[in-house]
């Protein structure tokens, strides 16, 4: 019996006591991993490809692409249209897509933008500083928009009938 008893001790102890080293080492790698994890949040975002730059650039009014060549941190284009005016000496960062130095919308680059996305019979476009309105129809309704020249953002109120 009392071998027994010995037997059962021992094989608590290794039990756990091997336990208790696992929580260590899950402790520690706890630690590291959350130390990892906060270096994580410095690491710079990976460079996009060409594929990824002219879907990006798409979105952003830009087609017709030429010359289009990785330079480091950015890619340089030759050339491109954006809503219908032609540029040239593309800067793009590599990491977030933007354009450097881009010029800002043109009251004619407005009205491609509306055009483009589904408004028709735009009128009375203007410009005051970085704000473009018009007047548009779009759905069998007109509609007063504001387009940012900045971004091409658009945002539209109904206008009176």
């Amino acid at each position: 019996m009392t071998n027994f008893l010995n037997a059962t001790a021992l094989a608590a102890t290794l039990v756990l006591g091997g336990y208790g080293v696992a929580a260590a080492q899950n402790s520690s790698t706890s630690q590291q991993g959350a130390s990892s994890s906060s270096r994580v949040g410095t690491v710079e975002a990976p460079r996009m490809n060409e594929d990824q730059v002219r879907t990006i650039l798409g979105a952003r009014g830009y087609s017709d692409f030429e010359d289009m060549e990785r330079d480091g941190d950015s890619f340089s284009i030759g050339s491109a249209e954006r809503y219908g005016k032609d540029v040239e000496d593309l800067r793009v960062d590599a990491r977030t897509g933007q354009v450097q130095d881009e010029e800002r919308l043109s009251e004619d680059q407005a009205k491609r933008l509306l055009e483009d996305r589904g408004y028709s019979d735009v009128t009375d476009v203007s410009r005051d500083d970085d704000m473009i309105t018009a007047t548009a129809t779009q759905n069998d309704r007109e509609w007063q928009v504001r387009i940012d020249a900045e971004t091409g953002t658009v945002t539209q109120q109904q206008a009176s009938n």
